[in-house]
């Protein structure tokens, strides 16, 4: 009888420890939004290989599109202002949005001591997930990038 108890207690204990969910809430941070900034200006900084050519319509059109990138880049510095994501990975090398309940696998891409790169897919639906080091905390960080290598 007690080996039935044993077996059973270790029976739920595995399906406690497998499906142990960690759970990551993300949010812009520092060094997300020094890229954006770096990747605005290196776009930018672009325009000064346009050549100097001074008809009105060239000169109407150059500024029209600087016009549209500095639009854009600010649309994007305003949303990256309220971004939020928010997932969970289980043992097992499953994850989900927490507003989502399909079940995603895990492709590690690159993981390094400043960003890691993973993404999670399900049949053909693929989301690439960027997180920077001070989206998290240190002991955060690092639980992310062991369950990645173990199942990435």
């Amino acid at each position: 009888m007690k080996s039935a108890q044993i077996l059973s207690w270790l029976r739920w204990l595995f399906k406690f420890v497998v499906a142990l969910r960690h759970n990551f809430y993300l949010c812009a941070s520092f060094e997300q939004r020094l890229s954006l900034v770096v990747f605005a200006a290196v776009c930018l900084s672009s325009f000064l290989a346009w050549p100097p050519v001074f008809p009105l319509w060239f000169v109407f059109i150059k500024w029209f599109v600087i016009t549209l990138v500095c639009c854009f880049f600010i649309y994007q510095w305003f949303s990256l202002i309220h971004w939020r994501l928010n997932f969970w990975l289980d043992e097992s090398g499953n994850a989900a949005f927490m507003d989502n309940e399909k079940s995603y696998r895990l492709k590690r891409l690159w993981i390094s001591p400043f960003v890691v790169l993973f993404q999670m897919t399900v049949e053909q639906e693929k989301h690439l997930i960027v997180v920077w080091r001070d989206m998290l905390d240190d002991t955060s960080y690092r639980h992310l990038c062991r369950l990645l290598l173990r199942f990435g």
